[in-house]
């Protein structure tokens, strides 16, 4: 029998306030998950319509945006937007941000959208390369304009057909809200390093979180496996329709 020199103590992980500290952090890294998936697969579409737009100028912007924040790693948006740019702003806006609590949480929300918006819109237009002309053709014989054209026919099948992809990715988002302990928002991980700090007994804490990311993760793989059977369009047929 291996004999540890560290001694564990789960009974911290139910005892307050460190019970308290990690269910909040549950709380938090869900609500920037859930927040910035919602909002980076609404951008993500945005800009992945600007970049197949006829239109030049939009072509060019959402070629640039992607460029920029595919570039950058999230986590310097998240140290910008959380150390730089309350700096910008008139000093007593500037200093109501820096004050107020949840500010860690907006920034890394604001942060992981924009960066995950990027390959959002990378997937879906990869998505709308594979659906034959003929569909768009059809929908503009039945007299839809361009934006029901992408309401009715083009975007649920861009999202149909892209649905593993676009799972993976936000499986990815959801790892990522890891590096919000950076800028001090009270998510997970940012909770165990406070009950490490307070009573050096961090390795019960971050074995918890570690079950907990790969809990979820795991879930949200099952959740697009099931969902892509019932939702299933043969990429292969539509591909060699398209020969």
């Amino acid at each position: 029998m291996i004999d540890l020199q560290y001694e564990f103590d789960w009974s911290i992980l139910f005892s307050e306030p460190y019970s308290y500290v990690l269910i909040t952090g549950i709380k938090i890294t869900l609500l920037i998950f859930v927040l910035s998936s919602v909002l980076s697969l609404m951008l993500g579409t945005l800009i992945s319509i600007m970049r197949i737009s006829r239109i030049r100028p939009l072509q060019w912007i959402g070629k640039l945006y992607v460029k920029i924040f595919q570039s950058i790693p999230v986590l310097f948006w998240m140290l910008f937007l959380y150390y730089i740019f309350p700096e910008m702003l008139p000093f007593d806006l500037g200093a109501g941000l820096n004050s107020y609590y949840y500010y860690p949480v907006i920034a890394g929300i604001i942060a992981l959208t924009l960066d995950n918006a990027s390959y959002v819109s990378d997937i879906l237009r990869g998505g709308r390369l594979l659906i034959p002309q003929t569909q768009r053709e059809v929908a503009i014989a039945t007299g839809l304009n361009r934006v029901q054209q992408y309401l009715y026919v083009l975007l649920p099948q861009m999202f149909r057909i892209m649905l593993p992809p676009l799972g993976t990715r936000m499986v990815h988002n959801f790892k990522n809200t890891t590096l919000c302990m950076a800028i001090a928002a009270p998510e997970l991980m940012w909770a165990t390093q406070q009950i490490e700090s307070l009573t050096f007994k961090g390795v019960e804490a971050i074995i918890f979180a570690t079950v907990f990311y790969i809990g979820v993760s795991i879930l949200m793989a099952s959740i697009v496996i099931v969902l892509e059977r019932h939702m299933k369009i043969d990429a292969a047929s539509i591909i060699k329709s398209r020969i």
